[in-house]
Formats: C-alpha cells, sequence, structure tokens
C-alpha cells in the first residue's frame, strides 16, 4: 500500500515538474521585440511625458514577428507608457497581443492585415489609440474591441470597409476621434455610430456617401465637433440632414457634386465656426448661422454674394461668377481679417466703407484694368498682402498712399512699361526680427511677358525688401532704379534677355555679391545674357570676382592669371588665330575621311571577286549534275553548254 502511495507522488511530482518545465520553455520561446525593433523612451505625440516607443518597420528582421501572440514586450522599470507601431511588415492576420497594462498606443499602418483573432487586444487595458490604416479591412466585428473600453482614438482610414453592423461600436463608449477616410462606405453608418455617445471628431471624407442623413436622436453624436464629408457623391443639403441645434464647430462638405443647398439647411447648427462647400456646383445664394467665422465656398458658380454673418473673418469665394463686390448695405465686414475673391469677372473695386481688420486682399485674375482708388489706407489700414496677379492691368499707378507687406502683381499679360512713380505712393510695414519698423515691402513683378521696361523713377520716394521681376522680357536695367542694399530677403533677376554691356556691368559689381553675401545664390542659377550674340546663355556668374569690367570690354581672349584664381581681360589687336588643338582636329578629320574612301574601294573590289567565284562554282557544280544525270552520253553537249 505505501509502495503503491510513493509511486502516485512520484508521478504527481514528475507531471508538475514536466509542466513547468513547458512553461519555462513557452517563455524562453517568445521573440523579444527589441532584439529586432527600435525601443527609445520620447516624448508623446502632446509632449506631455515620456513614452516607451517601439518602432518596427520593414526595415527590420519583421519576419521573425509574424505572430505578434509570440512577441515579449521590453522590460519597462520606469513604468512609462508604451507606444508601439509595426509598420509595413506585412502582416495578414492580427494576433493576440500579449497582456500589457501600459500599452498606450498601437499602430498597424500599411499592412494587408485582412483577418484578426477574436479579442486581439483584451489584454491591454488601457489602449488609448489604435491605427489600422492601410489594410484590406472588408469588415469590423464587436469582438475587435473588447476591452478596450477606454479607446479614444480609432483610426479605419485606407480599407475596404462598406457596411456597419449596428453593434460594431458598442464597447467604444469613451471614442474621440473616429477616421473612416478612403473606404467604399454608400451611406452614412447612423446605426453603428449611435453609441459612440463620446464621439467629436468623425471623418468620413473621400468614400462613395451620396445621402446626407445624421441620426435624428438627440443623444447620438450629441458632442460631435468636426465632421468631414468631403470628396463623396453628394448631391443636395436639406434642413433634416443635420439634428436640430448640434453641436458641430466645423463641417467639411467639400469637393463633392452639390447644386441645390436649401435656404435653411445651416440655421439648425448653434456653434458652426466653420464651413467648408468648395469645389461643388452651386449657384444659389443661402442663409449662413450667425456664429460662423471662417467660410470657404471656392470653385462653385455663385453669380451673388451670400449674406454673411457679421462676425465673419474669413471667406474664399474664389473662381466663382461673382461680376462685383458686395452691397456695403447687406453685410458688416468690420471683423473680415481675409478676403479672397480672385478667379471672378470683377472688373472694379469700389467701397464706401473700411475694412478695419483685413490683413489679406486677393484681387488675382478678374477684369480689373487699374489700380482701383481705393486701395489705400483710409480703406484698408491693417492690410499686409494684397495680390492683383493676372488682371489685364497695362498701366500700373497707386493713386493713394498704400502700407503693404508683399504684393503681387504676376502675369500681368498686357503690362509692357511700368511708368515713372508707379510704385511711389506703395509703402511698407511691418517689424524684423530685432523689433524695428520695417519701411520696405516686397515686390514680386514676375512672369509678364509683355514688360520689356522698368523706368527709373517707378520706385522714387519707396524701398523694397525683396524684388522679383523674374520670367519678364527686359533687357535693360537702371542702378538708380531703388536703393538695391535694401533689398536683402532676395532681388531675383532670372530668366530674362539681359544685354550684356557695359550700362549692365554695375549687376555684376553690386547684385551679385549681395545675393551671395545673403545667401541668395540660388537665384543666380539662371540669370544669364540674352545679348550680344557673343555672351548669349552666359551665366553672369561667370564674371563674378574678375580683375576687369567684363561687360566693358570686346574679350576675345581670356586668360587666367593670379595668386587667388581672379581672370584678367586682354582686349586682343590681332587677327583671330587658328588654335593647335583645331588643327589636330581638322587633320583627324581628314585622316578619317581617306581612311573611309580606301575602305569602300576595297569593299568593292572584294564584292566583285566574290561574285565571279561564286559562278564558277556554281558552273562547276551544274556540270558535275548534269553527268550524273546522262551516264556520260551528250557530255559534250552539256560541257559546251555550261562554258556558255
Amino acid at each position: 500500500m505505501l509502495l503503491k502511495y510513493f509511486l502516485s507522488f512520484l508521478f504527481l511530482f514528475k507531471h508538475v515538474i514536466g509542466q513547468d518545465e513547458l512553461v519555462t520553455e513557452s517563455v524562453l520561446n517568445l521573440k523579444q521585440v527589441c532584439d529586432y525593433c527600435t525601443c527609445s523612451e520620447i516624448s508623446d505625440i502632446e509632449s506631455s511625458h515620456l513614452v516607451l516607443n517601439i518602432l518596427c518597420s520593414e526595415f527590420d528582421r519583421t519576419a521573425e514577428l509574424s505572430d505578434l501572440d509570440k512577441i515579449a514586450w521590453p522590460p519597462n522599470p520606469n513604468g512609462l507608457k508604451i507606444s508601439a507601431s509595426f509598420e509595413g511588415i506585412g502582416l495578414s492576420t492580427l494576433g493576440k497581443l500579449p497582456p500589457n497594462s501600459q500599452v498606450e498606443t498601437l499602430k498597424f499602418i500599411n499592412n494587408g492585415i485582412k483577418t484578426y483573432w477574436p479579442d486581439p487586444f483584451s489584454d491591454t487595458p488601457t489602449l488609448k489609440r489604435l491605427s489600422l490604416s492601410q489594410n484590406d479591412l472588408v469588415e469590423v466585428t464587436p469582438d475587435l474591441f473588447t476591452n478596450i473600453d477606454y479607446l479614444e482614438e480609432l483610426d479605419l482610414s485606407y480599407n475596404k470597409l462598406q457596411n456597419f453592423n449596428p453593434f460594431d461600436f458598442k464597447h467604444l463608449k469613451h471614442l474621440k476621434r473616429l477616421n473612416l477616410q478612403s473606404n467604399q462606405i454608400k451611406k452614412i453608418p447612423v446605426e453603428a455610430l449611435q453609441p459612440l455617445v463620446a464621439l467629436e471628431d468623425l471623418d468620413l471624407s473621400k468614400n462613395g456617401i451620396y445621402d446626407l442623413i445624421l441620426p435624428k436622436d438627440t443623444n447620438a453624436l450629441s458632442g460631435l465637433k468636426r465632421l468631414s464629408l468631403s470628396g463623396n457623391r453628394i448631391r443636395s443639403i436639406v434642413k433634416s440632414s443635420f439634428p436640430v441645434d448640434n453641436n458641430i464647430e466645423l463641417l467639411d462638405l467639400s469637393n463633392n457634386i452639390i447644386e441645390i443647398v436649401e435656404e435653411d439647411s445651416f440655421l439648425s447648427f448653434s456653434n458652426l465656426r466653420e464651413l467648408n462647400l468648395g469645389q461643388n456646383n452651386i449657384t444659389l445664394v443661402f442663409s449662413l448661422p450667425v456664429t460662423l467665422q471662417i467660410a470657404i465656398l471656392k470653385i462653385n458658380t455663385l453669380y451673388h454674394w451670400p449674406k454673411f454673418p457679421v462676425g465673419i473673418k474669413y471667406i474664399d469665394l474664389s473662381y466663382n461668377r461673382l461680376s462685383e463686390v458686395y452691397d456695403e448695405s447687406v453685410v458688416n465686414f468690420e471683423s473680415l481679417e481675409v478676403l479672397n475673391i480672385g478667379g471672378n469677372q470683377i472688373k472694379e473695386m469700389n467701397i464706401e466703407k473700411k475694412l478695419p481688420n483685413l490683413y489679406t486682399l486677393d484681387l488675382s485674375y478678374n477684369l480689373i484694368a487699374e489700380i482701383p482708388k481705393t486701395l489705400n489706407a483710409q480703406f484698408f489700414p491693417n492690410l499686409d498682402e494684397l495680390r492683383l496677379d493676372g488682371n489685364p492691368i497695362e498701366t500700373v499707378y497707386f493713386k493713394n498712399i498704400l502700407a503693404l507687406k508683399r504684393l503681387y502683381m504676376n502675369e500681368l499679360n498686357k503690362l509692357v512699361v511700368v511708368d515713372e512713380k508707379a510704385f511711389s505712393n506703395v509703402v511698407g510695414r511691418g517689424m524684423d526680427e530685432g523689433g524695428e519698423e520695417l519701411n520696405c515691402f516686397s515686390l514680386y513683378l514676375s512672369n509678364c511677358p509683355a514688360l520689356t521696361e522698368i523706368k527709373e523713377g517707378a520706385f522714387d520716394g519707396t524701398s523694397l525688401c525683396t524684388l522679383d521681376i523674374s520670367k519678364n522680357n527686359l533687357s535693360h536695367l537702371s542702378k538708380n532704379l531703388l536703393d538695391w542694399s535694401i533689398a536683402t530677403e532676395g532681388i531675383n533677376l532670372q530668366h530674362n534677355p539681359w544685354h550684356c554691356s557695359c550700362d549692365m556691368q554695375w549687376v555684376v559689381d553690386d547684385i551679385l555679391p549681395q545675393l551671395y553675401y545673403t545667401n541668395n545664390s540660388r537665384l543666380m542659377d539662371d540669370l544669364r545674357c540674352g545679348s550680344p550674340r557673343g555672351y548669349e546663355g552666359l551665366r553672369l556668374v561667370h564674371w563674378y570676382n574678375w580683375t576687369a569690367q567684363a561687360m566693358c570690354s570686346d574679350v576675345l581672349d581670356l586668360e587666367r592669371s593670379g595668386a587667388h584664381g581672379n581672370f584678367m581681360m586682354e582686349p586682343s589687336s590681332e587677327s583671330p588665330r587658328v588654335s593647335p588643338l583645331t588643327l589636330i582636329l581638322a587633320a583627324c578629320i581628314i585622316v578619317s575621311l581617306l581612311v573611309a574612301i580606301a575602305l569602300t574601294v576595297y569593299l568593292v573590289k572584294t564584292r566583285k571577286k566574290y561574285r565571279i567565284r561564286q559562278a564558277a562554282m556554281k558552273r562547276k557544280r551544274q556540270s558535275d549534275l548534269d553527268l550524273r544525270h546522262s551516264n556520260g552520253v551528250q557530255k559534250e553537249q552539256f560541257s559546251a553548254l555550261n562554258k556558255v
């Protein structure tokens, strides 16, 4: 009996030891993730605390990490939150991650994930940010998000998701940001979104959504603040599209095919700050909420100005069909800071009320033929940037004082000459890095193909920080045009057909050293001569640091001299001499021609001999064939014929 108990004890002991050995062996077989990936302590996204960052990419030995359930998290003696990225390592199946209560961020970007184990994140309960972007997911199920109740950010963009179950997101009560961009969703998943009571940011852009309907339940998406539906197939917006008294602050409906917007569609918004309806087909105006501050309506077919609220700060109505400016009796633009009405059909800028806070005005690509007289400091006391590009302006003249930082007048195709006093009433504004007041402004007068002359007094009474007159048709430039030493932010004279004569020598002497000194040497890459013919295409920097005035001499022989590698220029009084290199080249050409002629003669003669030899061989073969067929009969006859 005792023996029986003893044997049983030995069996149990051996069994327990065997189980321990198996557990130990299993632990030893785990892949230490830091042996294959990069592990470091860095600041988190918000730079509020340090995290233990694990980065596994296609450049690491990722073949050993195909089963994520076999990895071992790195030692974390400081108790830091863990941020792990498994990017582009070829995962097709998402395994169950090993337990860790410090994992805060997980990214599986740019893999080929199609399937996943049930509850893959159930052992990482503190997970806050999860990205499965750029994979091959066709659907998600509720067991993908179990035991991660505190998840705040979920990125499922660039997958192949189409439909959602009402219970897919039921565990995500604390989710704040959901990104479903670039999937194959046709309808807004209203039922699936209803459990997301804490959702603030929803991105459904670049799908195939054609109907704009949000949940009507007042509790569903009640905290939603940012909604993006750009790049879809939405055709119309009606009042019932949005829940009453919603809290949306930013709404992006750009790049759809919207044609109809009901008059009161946006009046149900009580907190809307920014509305983007750019790149649609909207023709008729509609009401806007009183809280709106930013309105983007570019690239539509609007003929009239909408009625903007009093507090509007940013308006973009570029590339519509407006023919006149706003009606001052209807709108109040005292708070307006940016106004972009470029790309319309406006001919005049006649206003009677000043815009005290406007700092950017874009009037480019309209039908303005002359500088409007209302462009002055009285109506625009704080204007920093003015754009007049692409207008049919023939004469430049600012009639009243205007203070600016930047003035853009590119692509003025009808501008031929810039006359005296053209910019005399334009002055600079602002402060430099040292806090001193600047009295200069930056002028961009580029890509005007008909512009051939800027007269000497064009900038009398004013100063330039930057001058860009590149890509015009200028051949001469006066040294007295302005105080060039002040233009320390850049002088761009490139892509003009400059006549490199003595009148332009000052550019080499003054402008090139200044460009080097102010680290603007890139502005010399295509600063070239257009004439005379001998200098055509030559870069002006070719003469930098020459000891003589290159453009003031008829140079035919250039010699390098001096200990510092400077160039001396010696005018030549003798007739041009043929260099030895030219003689050698001519001799080589003549010899080559003679060899070619001799080779041709040889080939002709050889070909003739070859033909004679081939004919003789043919006759001989014919004679032998005739003999075999006649058995000696008619031998003499055949021989005579073959000779012939």
